[in-house]
């Protein structure tokens, strides 16, 4: 639905009562769409009056009429003005406010919030407290053992060599008190943000405790090849506290809004996913997940290889650059059944957990 449609509803009280607290949710959590919604209600309100307006007039005109004849002029005291001159910066304004968040390519995502137009979701994972952590850790005898509190965002992330660099989106971790990072082989473990390029939604950590990373062996590489439309991908991710597998092709080389940094692709993908691998049938690296168009099902974005490798190139801190620029040259998934790709990769892949500052 587009968003002057989702206004009109809204405003013609066409909306069921769990939609009108979604919608006035997003009101106070977005302010974009506020401001394209009040711009909207003020040209609605202009059209509204223009047409009671000429209704008037148009009544008034039969009053004349009737009482002396259609011959009988009509003289205005006042210069008649043209709809366009009266109204046309109103309509103006409203139909650019339209525009932007029509165009804009961001929108996080927010529990109970419903995006109902075609924008980019961010796939971070918001979470409220809970006590899951409690009953877990009862259920395994630790009681004395401090427990950790649930993240307040969590998603996806892999490894990107075998000195302990991970990357993510840098949505994810933007604003972060702390990052952890935990997979079915990796207990919860710490890491540090080295690298964060927002424009291209990336983000580069590494974990603190050089003991762990010690024997990585991490089994995919990058490519930075060409890829063609139609070529089967897949990709593994954390909407839920397991990895979750999923698969289908590269539908565009292009992203949302013909973004040449992004592909297009048919997999769907949840909150969580955000930060995960993007891999092609012999188990390379092509992208890391971006998002997903609001929406619509099965339709997702990943960052491209080759434009995370030209942020990293960019990098001023040179010991740093170094170590990313030499990702893993091995690769020893070619050839392999897709299970047991996965069995190797898994260990590499992680659940980010993020802890923010109130």
């Amino acid at each position: 639905m587009r968003p002057i449609d989702l206004f009109d509803d809204y405003l013609s009280g066409k909306l069921s009562a769990q939609d009108v607290a979604e919608f006035e949710a997003r009101l106070s959590s977005d302010s974009t769409f506020a401001n394209a919604f009040e711009q909207h209600k003020t040209l609605i309100d202009t059209l509204n009056r223009n047409e009671k307006r000429n209704a008037f007039k148009n009544k008034l005109k039969a009053i004349h009429t009737s009482a002396f004849g259609n011959d009988a002029k009509i003289i205005s005291i006042t210069r008649e003005e043209s709809f366009a001159k009266r109204y046309g910066r109103t309509v103006l304004v409203a139909a650019s406010t339209a525009a932007i968040v029509v165009l804009s390519t961001v929108a996080a995502i927010s529990p109970g919030v419903k995006q109902t137009n075609n924008e980019i979701t961010e796939l971070g994972l918001k979470l409220k407290a809970s006590s899951d952590a409690v009953v877990e850790g009862i259920k395994e005898g630790n009681r004395l053992k401090p427990l950790p509190a649930p993240a307040n965002l969590e998603g996806s992330a892999f490894a990107f060599n075998n000195k302990g660099y991970i990357i993510t989106s840098s949505h994810m971790v933007n604003g972060a008190d702390s990052v952890f990072v935990q997979n079915g082989s990796l207990e919860r473990t710490l890491t540090e943000v080295v690298l964060i390029d927002t424009k291209l939604d990336i983000a580069i950590l590494k974990i603190a405790d050089a003991k762990i990373v010690k024997a990585w062996e991490v089994p995919f590489s990058f490519s930075e090849k060409p890829t063609d439309i139609g070529e089967k991908v897949y990709t593994l991710g954390y909407p839920r506290k397991d990895v979750v597998y999923g698969e289908g092709s590269l539908s565009s080389l292009s992203g949302y809004y013909n973004d040449t940094t992004m592909y297009q692709i048919s997999i769907p993908v949840n909150p969580g996913n955000s930060g995960g691998p993007l891999l092609n049938d012999q188990g390379n690296v092509i992208g890391v997940i971006r998002g997903k168009i609001t929406g619509a099902e099965a339709t997702g974005f990943a960052i491209k290889s080759n434009e995370i490798f030209k942020s990293i190139a960019a990098l001023t801190v040179d010991s740093v650059k170094t170590d990313l620029l030499s990702p893993p040259k091995k690769q020893s998934l070619k050839g392999l059944k897709r299970t047991e790709q996965i069995k190797r990769i898994n260990p590499y892949v992680f659940n980010v957990l993020v802890y923010k500052k109130d």
